[in-house]
């Protein structure tokens, strides 16, 4: 085994911002939690078993494990048995299906629990870290291949492995007339993002809605496949291209669950259209939130503003792209409104603002942003419209497409946003560490209450000692709202005020009936604790098909929530209590 970790990305630039986060040399050394339940001598021979399937430079332990904690964990100086900090007991890393197979029956015959990810960037979540202190790492990214991208029928299929920048490169470099949807940063799975039901900025933008077939490893070692994949021996010319099935629709069982390992998965992509056309929408006031996202919801909702998403952003957001707290104010604590203000007029930036992209024949881009704008200057005068078009009869080049205009809503991947977790850091400080965390609800496209969340949300973050920093991604009929907060994970004091933080935006939530779209895995029994109708009925079903499909529970014990009978009383109760 070892505890010298390879190189991650080939990439220079992504391997360098992973060896950043993850810090090889932590402040607080990683002491390794051992399997709740299974004897060191089990333990040690599991290790050694996992090493003759995967090569012992795949399998982890000790020092080894620094990439496979959570780097942002406020919790990293309660380290010992038992601790808060989140940490496994080692990691392995298949290269393939088969060992795959090998590696879930090793884990059943010592009853070891597993922690399956795809990249672990997951980050402000837990990254790689699992629920269950002791759990194996499962670190999927060596199963990397990209196994098709069709652009006559435009769908991809990819093992958990591949980052939407792997995805790019392919299908530029193999001249591929398709888009295939981003996040916001490149170097995450397309796999694991879309399992999670993560977002991109552009047409298919949601990525889970965009799954057309799945292979999934169950605990048992069988393979089935989903959908029209599973017909002709796996060999239907349908397999990617409907999402029908004969019967129940199983995809949903393996989203945000631990009920089997997903190894394959089609997904469609956007067309290389000939024209897209970027687009922004800015207000000048806190409360023109309101009008916005009503005027907005409401051309998602009839089709003026046609599948893809609407990317609402603030000012402060803005300003941490392009700077840090220092660089605008010099004052104690968050910047204050005034300054806000001053810095609004300075800049020429709105409060709030608005993007999206228009995707198809340049007549018919055109003919819908004339629409828009009407529509924009008749119901939100004071606001700013702006457009840049760009057109070309044999497909539009997105790599020529300038970044303030492009990247993610054209499909090209890059790290453009990883700077604002700067944002606390003064430059003086350079042993500072950066972090950051989110409470992300769901809520209605609805204006009033976006506005009511920002009104809510904006003294508890400022009485905690960050700004507001909230963005979000709107549907037809909700929004996903990211309230982010950084912190200097250095400063004591500062983990302190975000996990207060993260509370009071939690009290805010369930008050009013706002699930969350994830969780962190500290949290993730206490946000599936607001699923409580019937007595918490939908929880105890998925917990009665879990104990079937994984009667071992040796998948991601707690993911989600999602608790085996084995480690069932590992279920957490919360409790707030202030200092």
């Amino acid at each position: 085994m070892s505890t010298t970790l390879p190189q991650t990305y080939p990439d220079p630039e992504y391997e360098q911002a992973h060896v950043d986060t993850y810090e090889r040399n932590p402040r607080f050394p990683i002491k390794p939690a051992r399997p709740p339940g299974v004897r060191e001598e089990d333990f040690l021979k599991a290790i050694d078993e996992f090493i003759a399937v995967v090569g012992k430079d795949a399998v982890f332990t000790g020092d080894g494990l620094s990439d496979y904690i959570d780097p942002y964990d406020i919790h990293e100086a309660d380290n010992d048995q038992g601790g808060k900090r989140k940490v496994p007991s080692a990691a392995v890393c298949p290269h393939s299906t088969e060992e795959l197979k090998q590696i879930l029956t090793i884990a059943t015959t010592y009853s070891l629990p597993l922690w399956p990810f795809s990249r672990g960037k997951n980050l402000g979540y837990g990254g790689p870290a699992p629920r269950l202190n002791g759990s194996i790492a499962l670190d999927l990214h060596l199963m990397n291949r990209i196994i098709e991208v069709n652009d006559t029928l435009h769908y991809a299929v990819v093992e958990p492995g591949v980052t939407f920048a792997d995805l790019y490169t392919y299908c530029s470099q193999n001249n591929k007339k398709v888009w295939p949807s981003t996040a916001s940063l490149g170097w995450g799975s397309v796999l694991g993002n879309a399992l999670d039901r993560g977002c991109g900025f552009g047409a298919n933008f949601s990525h889970h809605q965009s799954i057309a077939a799945l292979e999934v490893m169950l605990p048992s070692g069988e393979i089935i496949r989903t959908g029209q994949w599973g017909l002709l021996e796996g060999n239907s010319p349908n397999a990617f291209l409907s999402k029908f099935t004969y019967g129940p629709s199983i995809e949903g069982l393996f989203l945000q669950s631990n009920m089997g390992v997903v190894t394959k998965m089609g997904i469609w992509l956007t067309p290389q259209p000939k024209g897209y056309m970027s687009c922004s929408f800015s207000m000048p006031a806190f409360e023109d939130i309101e009008p916005m996202v009503d005027i907005f919801g409401e051309m998602r909702r009839d089709g003026t503003i046609p599948g893809s998403v609407v990317w609402f952003t603030s000012l402060i957001e803005t300003l941490c792209i392009s700077g840090r707290r220092e660089d605008y104010w010099t004052g104690e604590g968050p910047i204050p409104d005034w300054r806000l203000e001053e810095l609004r007029l300075e800049t020429g930036h709105g409060h709030w603002f608005a993007r999206w992209g228009l995707y198809g024949p340049r007549r018919v881009v055109e003919a819908q942003f004339e629409e828009i704008k009407a529509v924009l200057f008749s119901k939100a005068p004071t606001g700013t419209i702006k457009s840049v078009l760009y057109a070309d009869e044999n497909g539009v080049d997105a790599s020529k497409i300038p970044p303030e205009d492009g990247l993610m809503f054209v499909g090209v991947p890059a790290m453009w946003s990883l700077p604002l977790i700067n944002w606390p850091i003064p430059k003086s400080k350079t042993n500072g560490k950066p972090a950051h965390g989110d409470y992300a609800p769901i809520i209605p496209s609805n204006g009033k209450a976006v506005l009511e969340w920002m009104r809510l949300s904006k003294p508890i973050c400022e009485a905690n000692g960050v700004e507001l920093m909230a963005d979000f991604f709107m549907h037809e009929r909700h929004v996903v709202l990211m309230n982010m907060f950084t912190w200097d994970q250095t400063d004591e004091e500062q983990k302190r005020r975000v996990e207060r933080l993260y509370w009071g935006l939690y009290g805010m939530a369930k008050e009013r009936g706002y699930g969350m779209y994830r969780a962190h895995v500290r949290h993730m029994d206490l946000i599936a604790d607001l699923n409580d109708f019937g007595n918490h009925a939908y929880n105890r079903f998925v917990e009665k098909i879990k104990d079937a499909v994984d009667p071992n529970g040796i998948l991601a014990p707690g993911k989600q929530g999602i608790w085996p009978n084995r480690f069932r009383h590992f279920r957490e109760t919360h409790e707030f209590k202030q200092d």
